[in-house]
């Protein structure tokens, strides 16, 4: 059904159509007609475009605008990735792992769709969110993110919105791009190439895209200098723990008698920094702080007309990304120990060596991720009931993901070497190093495969009608099969390996899935929308996700909207089987539980010990146990009994369109999470742990004999890190977006674009714990915002984009983080044989992000900036 338009739709078409700079733009008039469409968050087509879900449409011609190379990096700046999200990382397990978190909820609490469909999770982590690096940049025709939950519509995941990315279709011709880009500060140099094609007959069409590109490593040491000039370095007091490790080479030594320990002329070797009685290895001088990317991308979409009334469709997509990470050489986590009576002991005890085995050279992690989806299916429309839309479908998705990582080590076979008598850890230039080194190194192999294969279908007609409105009505079911496998080496799976954190998991589950949506125009200017879907799982039981939704138009130019809905998550294969892993957190402060952070346990005793012996400067640990900013080994246990989380959303809006130039948007969001799968603070781990309690537990190295005598605790070498349901969360917001077009006369037209997104409350209850406001906390800014403004006239265009993201507390009464505002700047111009090029420059000013010493290192969040600096770039654009 056709209809003509008011205002309101006009201005939010040309809202959503307003593109960069120098793109053409078609501008919506009153007269036009819109065909009914499926918007995110609804199956049912209509007319609208706004309706009772805030959904927030960005074109290809915004990407581009941004000037960044990847959807991943595009995503990270929007304003609704409330605290940011996981980025590429060096030394990692994650790799090209990316990710998009909206409402600070985390990724696991965000879907994403590609054209409407689940998009196979990454084979990272424990398989729980989709790596959105994974999606090829140049095959986006627009991004569809939908402002709240939608378990009804989509089911599980869809919790903290929906990010729904179409692709390209439907296209004719031939266009090539090239991009590059050169940031003056320590960031890494990237291009991309792209080659997009399509062709179509009467009844058919096949686009195709081929998309590269690539970004290099960045290095530590490349910021350093930059950490320096503000005050963070290792002869900051109190930050040498932050930029240096106890685990050396050559090794340091811990024993009851002697505390830890350095060897003599331990400060003589690279990278080996006394401080203190200790020597410590500077692990940024060899590290990388991001892993250098490279992808390549391969997408066809096609679509073909059997019939008058039926259209068969496929979508096939290949993607291969690799990385390579960087890390320090490997630090020996397995604590190996040494005789009194080696002859290479120069302490003269039986001991535990703090070691780092630099031989091998760094860790070097070569990961390669395979990315393969297809679709296809069958759609058409014919006269059943009174006449309907149908739709058959299945797909096969697959990320694999290959890991080889060099220059690991055997534990066992370094603890039979220092056992042999033959092999000195104090010297890392002793022959006997370098004879053994062979026997020691080992390559860690790393296998992960995330498999999701979906078959579903639905049918769309008027139920009935009321006051000769129709009421829509769709009717549909899903089943998806998913397995997850992690596979490591022998060796690492045994455990055996030093430097590395990992464990197998092998997991199979099936999810059958029946939904329903319809609307129910009960007046000219009232729709409700009533939903519902019922998910079974063979593995954790089933849910129901009931929504109920309102749209009135009291006024032509006025929409005032509603809703209310249920949403789960299901456990995740890792959550349930999991084996245990380990990994390095810092012990923050517990206030609600009266825990300092740290190890209590061993500050207290040193700090009386201090006290009563008059020798203030006695650190025998291999890191402050009174400080925060140091790590401590986790093991992080699964657990088999979990249930799915429950979620509770509601939402208000309105949308405003006074003229046919301006817009105004505002919606409330209130988001509530209950049975949350975590585990306790860490704080409070540590605290179960040393009272014993079930399912927890500290193991530390023998009691320190201090000078005169005094026992003190010995040092933590890992804490149980188990994880259950229980804990609870509530967050409420609003989000404003406002839309301002006007003419300029002979000087051309400006768009102008201004989100904002402000987190009203945020507060997170763990398990067996007392409740954290979180908003506004260290890392979690409550404001993100961005402005653009866009002019075009004939050939040129230009474009500036403001990002803001606002101050908040550091932890420290009285001091705060402070905001970061940068600007992005770009002009392109068109070229009289089909060409644009485009010259641009983001972060304008240079400006760093804000330091602070309780990120810990490299004190500043990733999640949230970037240490590239002011990023010139280039693009050109040749269409035949």
């Amino acid at each position: 059904m056709n209809r003509k338009t008011h205002k309101l739709r006009d201005a939010i078409a040309i809202a959503l159509l307003a593109g960069a700079g120098g793109t053409t733009v078609a501008y919506a008039q009153e007269a036009t007609t819109l065909d009914r469409v499926e918007v995110t968050g609804s199956r049912i087509k209509r007319a609208e475009i706004e309706g009772p879900n805030p959904v927030t449409v960005i074109t290809r011609e915004e990407i581009e605008l941004s000037g960044e190379l990847s959807v991943a990096d595009f995503l990270r700046n929007n304003v609704f990735n409330s605290y940011g999200s996981a980025r590429e990382s060096s030394g990692s397990a994650s790799g090209s792992y990316a990710t998009f978190s909206m409402r600070g909820l985390g990724s696991y609490y965000t879907l994403v769709l590609l054209d409407g469909r689940r998009m196979t999770k990454s084979a990272s982590i424990d398989g729980a969110a989709a790596n959105v690096n994974l999606i090829p940049t140049a095959a986006i025709e627009r991004i569809e993110i939908l402002r709240e939950g939608a378990g009804a519509i989509y089911g599980a995941d869809a919790i903290g919105g929906v990010v729904n990315v179409i692709l390209r279709k439907d296209y004719e011709g031939l266009n090539v791009t090239v991009g590059h880009e050169a940031p003056d500060g320590p960031g890494p140099n990237a291009s991309n190439a792209s080659i997009s094609g399509g062709i179509s007959s009467d009844r058919g069409n096949v686009t195709f895209v081929i998309d590269h590109a690539e970004r290099d490593l960045m290095y530590n040491r490349e910021i350093l200098p930059i950490l320096a000039k503000h005050g963070f370095s290792p002869e900051t007091p109190g930050l040498a723990s932050a930029f240096l490790s106890a685990f050396n080479a050559p090794a340091n030594f811990y024993s009851g008698e002697t505390g830890l320990v350095g060897a003599p002329n331990c400060d003589q070797y690279p990278n080996s920094i006394r401080v203190g009685q200790v020597c410590r290895f500077h692990h940024n001088m060899t590290s990388a702080n991001e892993a250098s990317l490279k992808r390549d991308s391969l997408l066809v979409n096609a679509n073909y007309e059997l019939t008058e009334n039926t259209r068969f469709f496929f979508r096939g997509i290949a993607t291969d990304t690799s990385s390579l990470g960087v890390y320090a050489a490997a630090p020996v986590d397995s604590f190996p120990t040494i005789a009194a009576d080696n002859p290479f002991n120069p302490f003269g005890v039986d001991g535990t060596l703090y070691y780092r085995f630099t031989p091998l050279g760094t860790r070097d992690a070569l990961r390669r991720d395979y990315y393969r989806d297809y679709s296809f299916g069958l759609e058409g429309q014919n006269d059943w009931f009174g006449g309907s839309t149908w739709q058959l479908y299945a797909g096969h998705g697959r990320v694999s993901l290959s890991s080889v990582n060099y220059n690991y080590g055997l534990s066992s076979a370094l603890q039979q070497a220092i056992d042999s008598g033959n092999f000195n850890p104090f010297d890392p230039n002793h022959p006997s190093v370098a004879e053994y080194a062979p026997q020691i190194g080992h390559t860690v192999y790393v296998e992960n495969e995330q498999r999701t294969v979906n078959v579903g279908g639905n049918i769309g007609f008027d139920l009935f009608e009321i006051g000769g409105r129709p009421s829509g009505f769709v009717l549909g079911f899903d089943y998806f099969d998913d397995r997850l496998t992690f596979q490591y080496d022998s060796q690492s799976a045994a455990g055996n390996v030093f430097g590395s954190a990992g464990a197998g998991l092998g997991g199979e589950r099936a999810n059958y899935a029946v939904y329903f949506e319809s609307l129910l125009p009960l007046l000219e200017t009232l729709n409700v929308s009533l939903a519902g879907r019922y998910d079974s799982y063979n593995d954790v039981g089933s849910k129901f996700s009931p929504r109920v939704s309102l749209e009135f138009r009291p006024l032509e130019s006025l929409l005032l909207r509603g809703s209310w809905g249920k949403g789960f998550r299901a456990p995740t294969m890792g959550d349930l089987y999991g084996a245990p892993s380990t990994t390095n957190l810092e012990i923050p402060p517990l206030s609600s539980a009266n825990l300092p952070g740290g190890d209590p346990v061993a500050c207290q005793a040193l700090t009386q010990y201090r006290n009563s012996s008059g020798n203030a400067s006695y650190q025998p640990y291999p890191v402050n146990p009174c400080g925060t900013n140091a790590q401590y080994q986790f093991t992080v246990t699964s657990n088999p009994d979990l249930k799915p989380e429950e979620a509770t959303n509601w939402g208000a809006g309105f949308v405003w369109s006074p003229t046919e130039n301006v817009s105004v948007a505002v919606d409330y969001f209130d988001i509530k999470l209950e049975n949350i799968i975590a585990s306790v603070p860490r704080a409070l781990a540590l605290s179960f742990g040393e009272q014993g309690r079930a399912n927890y537990g500290v193991t530390r190295g023998p009691n320190v004999v201090a000078p005169g005598g005094a026992i003190l605790p010995g040092p933590i070498q890992n804490i149980l890190l188990p994880v259950d349901n229980g804990a609870m969360q509530r967050t409420k917001g609003v989000d404003l977006d406002l839309t301002y077009r006007f003419d300029i006369g002979a000087a051309g037209r400006m768009n102008t674009k201004l989100v904002w997104s402000h987190i009203l409350a945020d507060d997170f209850t763990p398990i067996a714990a007392d409740t954290l406001e979180q908003a506004g906390t260290l890392g979690l800014p409550q404001d993100r915002a961005q402005l653009f403004v866009a002019w075009e006239r004939g050939d040129w265009g230009a474009a500036v984009i403001t990002n803001y993201i606002g101050d908040h507390s550091d932890g420290t009464p009285g001091t705060s983080i402070p905001s970061w505002t940068t600007v992005d700047a770009q002009v392109n111009v068109a070229l009289p044989w089909n060409g644009r090029v485009t010259l641009g420059v983001r972060n304008v000013a240079n400006k760093m992000p804000p330091f602070n010493v309780n990120y810990g290192s490299p004190f500043y969040d990733n999640s949230l900036y970037n240490m590239y600096g002011r990023v010139p770039y280039i693009r050109y654009e040749q269409n035949f």
